[in-house]
């Protein structure tokens, strides 16, 4: 099976040979699905690539596009989400693509693999909670904003830096999802998770999240202690698409 997804990668404006750089992988919400490869990129984007972020680390930033009818994790739910049994559903079309994706950006670009990041918000806040629990040790560290997860997959990232975003006044992704995973990840003896609760905020915590130049301050100091291996069985993007291929 051939899977094309669409995708932008951003670069530092100066790369040394001699060194590597961390990358961000971006996940969107449901709003930015399609294959215009430009749907996704909105302010979260920007704030990402504002001076001041750059400032603070030279880095990659990868932005792919689920398609219409697809999702980060494949539950095809309708709100009030909840956490799921990631057990039952099967990992995405979407999100294999991005694997793929990542695979050859480490292969072919200055990607360093002790600082692989994931985030996103909304359907990206639980895409990020699957990515880091269905591959646990691929990343360095993770950023869920407003999205749900499996409690009961805590154990596997449990010594995996995370800073989630909530807001407590949320209706599309109740307040209840985020201190779920608080409370597992606690039992299962993490001291490397932080979680914020955003007073009186709805589903927009993303442009809490994304606005603090504290988040990319904390993000960029997040670091494996060695390297991982990022092969295996993946699809694979159907060559000669330019949107598959689409760098900025």
């Amino acid at each position: 099976l051939s899977y094309a997804i669409p995708y932008r990668l951003f670069t530092p404006g100066f790369l040394q040979a001699s060194a590597r750089y961390p990358l961000v992988v971006y996940l969107h919400g449901a709003a930015g699905r399609g294959d215009d490869n430009l749907r996704h990129l909105g302010q979260d984007i920007q704030r990402m690539l504002l001076p001041e972020v750059q400032a603070l680390s030279p880095f990659f930033l990868l932005a792919p596009q689920c398609p219409e009818g697809d999702e980060w994790i494949n539950r095809h739910q309708t709100p009030p989400f909840s956490t799921y049994d990631q057990a039952r559903f099967r990992e995405s079309d979407a999100a294999k693509a991005t694997f793929e994706i990542l695979r050859s950006l480490v292969d072919s670009q200055l990607v360093d693999p002790n600082r692989i990041y994931v985030t996103g918000p909304s359907m990206g806040g639980s895409g990020t909670w699957d990515f880091i629990t269905r591959h646990p040790g691929i990343f360095a560290a993770a950023i869920p904003v407003t999205g749900v997860g499996d409690p009961s997959r805590a154990e596997v990232i449990v010594d995996l830096p995370i800073w989630a975003f909530h807001g407590t006044l949320d209706t599309v992704s109740p307040i209840a999802n985020i201190r779920a995973m608080k409370r597992a990840l606690a039992a299962a003896g993490s001291t490397r998770a932080r979680f914020s609760e955003l007073q009186g905020v709805g589903h927009d915590s993303w442009n809490h999240a994304y606005s603090q130049i504290e988040t990319y301050r904390w993000l960029f100091e997040q670091r494996r202690p060695q390297d991982v291996s990022i092969n295996g069985p993946v699809l694979k993007i159907v060559e000669g698409r330019a949107a598959a291929r689409s760098e900025e």
